[in-house]
């Protein structure tokens, strides 16, 4: 029953069966089966099911209220009793951008496992947020931000781990072949490639004096991985929005060119994001730590080099 009603939880923060049985572990047959049985169970209807799409009734919307209440509170009495334990054991779920995972998480995860070996690691690889879809422990997401910039209210607890400027550029021969734009209202007449999970996806920004050039730029690529809008970029396939250490080297060998140099752009932001706990679970508390040292750490390193 509880884990019907949990998978329920999940079904609505989803708005899908499909994707919520995708998410909990078991076929989309057997989540739709679940409900049906609680439904039948409780002698009530919780959800609407149409071809395309499922809506929450009222008593469905109250359980899940309700429930959810109570299964943070249950949450929090099991990791206050883990706490007690002091132990250093368990599984830790990150969910991450495919950017920092290759160059950040799993070399820090390889250092921490060795000498925590009693510590197990489930990564969700994604760009997208993850807030209310997996229950993990901490999240990992690139945000593009820009001075003034407000963040949309969160209850999760942020800590920036990186900041970095984004530059938009291109190949020598999309320059020979299509010219360069000279501000940043001429990106709308060429091709351009970007990531809808940054803020602002296909709307770029850029400063100059003070004052912010908002440009919704042609849907040429879209693409939620920076290394796949990169290697597009070197291959002449559009203007990109990218990091600056991503594109370092490219730029420095002529692969790339930056462009609009004149103006001030967006910054490309990685943060950490977790849930506010009284008692947070001493695996997850002693890694986030350790995590926030060695991205630091990494950092100078490759500033130093």
């Amino acid at each position: 029953m509880l884990d019907k009603i949990i998978f329920f939880l999940h079904v609505v923060r989803c708005q899908s069966i499909t994707e919520a049985a995708k998410q909990y572990g078991i076929s989309p047959s057997a989540g739709s089966r679940w409900i049906t049985e609680l439904e039948e169970t409780m002698g009530i209807s919780l959800v609407k099911r149409t071809t395309r799409k499922i809506s929450i009734t009222q008593t469905g919307q109250h359980l899940f209220q309700r429930f959810t209440q109570i299964n943070t509170q249950i949450n929090e009495v099991l990791n206050e009793i883990q706490t007690l334990s002091q132990e250093d054991s368990g599984t830790i779920k990150v969910a991450s951008t495919p950017l920092f995972a290759k160059y950040y998480l799993s070399s820090i995860i390889g250092e921490y496992v060795s000498d925590n070996p009693n510590i197990n690691f489930v990564i969700i690889e994604t760009a997208f947020e993850v807030d209310n879809v997996h229950e993990v422990d901490f999240a990992i997401r690139a945000n593009a931000t820009y001075r003034g910039f407000q963040d949309k209210d969160s209850l999760l607890v942020k800590r920036t781990l990186l900041r970095e400027p984004l530059k938009a550029c291109c190949s020598p021969a999309y320059i020979a072949r299509y010219g360069q734009p000279i501000i940043p209202n001429d990106l709308k007449k060429h091709l351009c490639l970007f990531a809808t999970t940054l803020v602002g996806g296909n709307r770029w920004i850029f400063e100059q004096d003070g004052e912010y050039n908002s440009v919704q730029i042609s849907r040429t690529v879209e693409v939620d991985d920076s290394e796949i809008l990169k290697n597009i970029a070197l291959s002449g396939g559009g203007i990109a929005y990218l990091p600056y250490s991503l594109i370092q080297e490219d730029l420095q060998q002529n692969k790339l060119v930056s462009v609009l140099n004149n103006y001030i752009s967006s910054e490309f932001e990685l943060s950490l994001y977790y849930k506010p706990r009284k008692h947070m679970p001493v695996r997850c508390a002693n890694f986030k730590e350790y995590l926030l040292k060695r991205v630091t750490d990494i950092n100078l390193s490759r500033n130093v080099n």
